[in-house]
């Protein structure tokens, strides 16, 4: 199985890009729909879905990374919470990428229900920007903290950390 972790990796690191993508393309459309009180057409719940997609597809990909990697470990010693590199992927990364998929699923709930347009937009823009703001915070850019930073654009060829 330890075999499969370069390309695991490489893949959930390329599909933040796709999730960052389509989050702003869902936020663009949603404060363009309000500001413009324009209608919620079928264009807007599919690029929502799409984002949920790549969402859910990340969170599958970080499960199998995470147990696969032995990150469960990390909990056995007791230090956890006063080393940042182990805090950050014990809890920080994992809870805060849960918290913005919860936010993009309560979003894209609301393009399914029958409510006027502009809430639909409110909702879901909000849902979407606040999930964003949390993925941005939690991915393990280049610049962060030695131990949590990880290449912005991974190589394939290099061993999985």
């Amino acid at each position: 199985m330890q075999s499969y972790l370069p390309g695991l990796t490489y893949l959930h690191s390329i599909l933040r890009y796709f999730i960052i993508l389509f989050a702003i393309i869902v936020a663009i459309q949603c404060l363009m729909g309000m500001m413009g009180k324009k209608k919620f057409k079928s264009m807007n719940k599919q690029s929502a879905l799409v984002l949920l997609i790549f969402c859910d597809l990340q969170l599958l990909l970080g499960v199998i990374l995470y147990s696969l990697k032995g990150m469960t470990n990390l909990f056995s010693s007791g230090d956890v919470m006063k080393d940042p590199v182990k805090r950050f992927w014990a809890v920080e990364h994992g809870v805060g990428m849960i918290i913005a998929i919860v936010l993009v699923h309560i979003g894209y709930s609301a393009t399914k229900k029958l409510m006027d347009d502009d809430r639909k937009f409110k909702k879901l823009f909000w849902c979407v920007f606040a999930a964003f703001v949390v993925i941005i915070a939690t991915i393990p850019w280049q610049w962060r903290t030695p131990g949590v930073g990880r290449p912005n654009v991974p190589s394939i060829m290099r061993s999985a950390v």
